[in-house]
């Protein structure tokens, strides 16, 4: 039985817990999760009111003369919940959207580099193409797979910049100048990019010059459509999010509308005779609701800690100095998707990997120094960048 085969077993058999166990566990982890991610500078405030309304009404009130009991709960529903949830509904949409194509260019970029690195053309018993060629094939594969690679990095550095499409970018003038700022370094990263795939393109013309079938060049031209339709893809996906009227509306009713309702908080306190029972209720409210808003905040509008430190290198300080510039950053790391593992962690090695498949005794490729410092600064658990739009 191999190394592996050992591994594998050991793994399953960690993996059986007792249910008391889990459910202990399980327990712990959703209220740390609840109380670190989900509590958030909303939470406070709506608590804040809430209780003070609450305690105020209930010392000048009195209590014949006072029925809070009259307040209707389904405008807290429709006004709130109901929004709220079609808002995660549509960001999980958009997250699975982004994953299926960072899926499929990755799969399609390993495909592109297979092709350059080991088709050959040519009859059977004849010298093959890549014989008679005069070209140092392990040098243009590497030149593959190094333009790879850096549209990679420049796809990572620009899902991780923080969005201009917030509602500070429309309506103040900072929000504006910032906005115009961001679209500036993402519009060069884009193009960093696009100038990538020109050099895919070129490199496939040297196939084509060697004698590379026209068919088999077709089918790899389609592959780089596929890759730039992909990163199109994840670029539309990144600015345009979901409706930021629904956004606004849920961010300012999940806050302000539970403190609405104190005059039933109140008149439940008098009921039971328990003030504690009424401020009790008023604060489960509101975080009820907050924390709802802040489940679609977490998913779409987090910033990532590698929002500067991905970008804090000797090749690039002018894009360092205005991304230490971004308005806050944050450790979370709940259902976000890490772009730095998907898109250059997890394909570095495998491209690697393949090459040393196909030139088993080539010496070590060459990377790029920027993507190295960027794979670098990704692998720290609680620096992993995602698609961000804060």
């Amino acid at each position: 039985m191999s190394d592996l085969d050992d591994k594998e077993r050991e793994a399953r058999d960690h993996s059986r817990h007792n249910p008391l166990y889990l459910l202990l566990v399980n327990s712990y982890s959703t209220i740390v999760v609840f109380i670190v991610h989900l509590i958030s500078l909303e939470s406070i405030v709506s608590i804040i009111l809430s209780v003070s309304i609450t305690v105020y009404l209930y010392d000048k009130t009195e209590q014949e003369s006072f029925d809070g009991s009259t307040l209707d709960w389904v405008l807290l529903s429709f006004a709130v919940v109901t929004p709220i949830s079609s808002a995660i509904g549509m960001a999980f949409t958009r997250r699975d959207r982004a994953l299926h194509s960072i899926a499929r260019l990755r799969a399609t970029s390993i495909e592109v580099y297979a092709s350059h690195a080991s088709w050959d053309w040519g009859f059977k018993g004849d010298t093959t193409g890549r014989e008679r060629s005069s070209v140092d094939w392990l040098e243009h594969s590497d030149m593959v797979l190094n333009a790879i690679i850096r549209i990679f990095v420049s796809l990572s550095k620009y899902v991780t910049l923080p969005t201009s499409s917030r509602a500070r970018h429309k309506v103040t003038s900072g929000g504006r100048r910032e906005a115009k700022e961001l679209l500036e370094v993402s519009a060069q990263l884009y193009e960093i990019m696009v100038d990538d795939f020109a050099s895919l393109s070129a490199l496939c013309e040297t196939l084509k010059g060697e004698g590379l079938p026209a068919n088999e060049a077709s089918r790899i031209r389609q592959w780089e459509r596929m890759m730039l339709e992909d990163a199109e893809n994840v670029r539309a996906i990144k600015k345009y999010r979901t409706p930021q009227g629904l956004r606004s509306f849920g961010r300012l009713f999940s806050v302000f509308l539970p403190p609405f309702y104190s005059p039933y908080y109140v008149q439940m306190a008098r009921d039971l005779n328990s003030l504690g029972v009424g401020v009790a209720f008023s604060v489960l409210t509101s975080i009820a609701l907050t924390a709802l808003f802040e489940t679609v905040h977490q998913l779409e509008e987090y910033a990532p800690t590698t929002t500067v430190s991905i970008l804090k290198s000797p090749s690039h300080p002018e894009l360092a100095a205005f991304l230490a510039l971004s308005p806050f950053v944050a450790s979370s790391e709940l259902d976000g998707i890490h772009v730095g593992q998907e898109l250059l962690i997890n394909l570095k090695p495998r491209l690697l990997r393949m090459r040393k498949q196909f030139f088993p005794d080539a010496s070590p490729c060459e990377l790029p120094t920027d993507a190295i410092e960027l794979i670098n600064s990704m692998r720290n658990p609680l620096s992993g960048a995602r698609i961000y739009n804060e």
